[in-house]
């Protein structure tokens, strides 16, 4: 193994750490808010599904980079699917993901809508999200992102 696919390897844990770290808080918010109803709440649920959302497109992105597949200029979505067909993720993770992506961008660059996505949002994470697990395989020789809903 190089010591640049090591360091790689190391980064994309640590990324990895990150993602499960803000899913965990952001699943911690969606209980406080089940108590509360808090707009504060809320709003920190939505801000933890973004954070998430970069945090798996930069993994993503780090695999293709670790296994010499990375373009220059690609989006979140295509990201996600290349890192599908390089085997990071399988394609019913692919359509998990892609689906949060999608939701991360209306929110993002449709902000006269903004009230409307915020309830998608909203309503995904308590009925997609709450309950989901991520974790890594690590072989000597590949790395893969798994999942449980």
């Amino acid at each position: 193994m190089s010591p640049y696919y090591k360091y790689k390897k190391e980064s994309l844990n640590k990324k990895f750490n990150a993602a499960k770290d803000t899913l965990a808080l952001m699943q911690g918010a969606m209980e406080e808010y089940k108590k509360s109803n808090s707009i504060y709440v809320k709003r920190g649920i939505i801000g933890y599904y973004q954070d998430f959302t970069e945090y798996i497109i930069d993994m993503c992105e780090t695999y293709l980079v670790m296994t010499d597949n990375y373009e220059d200029g690609l989006s979140g979505i295509q990201i996600i699917k290349k890192a599908c067909i390089y085997g990071f993720i399988e394609s019913s993770l692919e359509k998990y993901l892609l689906a949060i992506i999608k939701l991360r961008n209306r929110y993002t660059h449709d902000y006269y809508k903004r009230e409307r996505v915020e309830e998608d949002i909203f309503t995904y994470c308590f009925e997609k999200m709450e309950t989901l697990e991520l974790f890594l395989e690590i072989t000597n020789e590949k790395i893969k992102m798994k999942y449980f809903l």
